[in-house]
């Protein structure tokens, strides 16, 4: 499996313009053909930083399901054209999973499960905090993953929920809140 860990950017103030448009106009195209994970606002560290997880077989399967969604005529037409000019910078990570746990293993089951775009009056994010931790990992991660492409090649990503204290090495310890319409939350 290849976890994609991608971590945008937004215009100051824009994040929750951002998500909510994602929501509602945006996830039921992109889960037709994207394989999704989990999706998070940063509320510590660097801030209108938006993170999301994208779970696939392999690189060919990843290459497949982008060329989908590049031929979704409401992903290119309606949500890209509104959304990218949010976006000031991508950064993006490939991972391998190095320990996983049940709510992780019930998620990768059913990626490529459509999501439904969120009702109006829905509330944008589920209750509750996770936590994202580079160098180290916490007890309690729901995941653990070693970075095989992107920046910082063999460090540690770990994904918790709650707010776990940074376990000793840990070079970041970021609090995120998750979308409602993330699996992962």
């Amino acid at each position: 499996m290849i976890f994609e860990w991608r971590s945008y950017d937004l215009s100051v103030g824009k994040a929750l313009d951002y998500l909510a448009l994602f929501s509602r106009e945006g996830v039921q195209h992109a889960t037709r053909h994207l394989p999704l994970g989990g999706y998070w606002l940063a509320e510590s560290g660097s801030l209108n930083r938006i993170h999301h997880l994208w779970i696939y077989g392999s690189l060919a399967e990843r290459d497949t399901c982008r060329a989908g969604l590049g031929g979704e005529a409401g992903w290119t037409q309606g949500f890209m054209p509104r959304g990218f000019p949010l976006i000031e910078r991508q950064e993006n990570r490939l991972m391998r999973l190095q320990r996983g746990s049940a709510a992780l293993e019930a998620v990768v089951a059913a990626r490529r499960a459509p999501h439904a775009a969120l009702e109006p009056g829905a509330p944008l994010f589920a209750p509750g905090f996770m936590t994202l931790t580079f160098g180290a990992a916490p007890d309690e991660a729901l995941a653990v993953w070693s970075v095989a492409h992107g920046d910082t090649p063999g460090a540690l990503v770990a994904l918790s929920p709650g707010t776990p204290v940074a376990p000793p090495g840990a070079t970041a310890h970021h609090l995120l809140r998750s979308l409602s319409v993330s699996p992962l939350s």
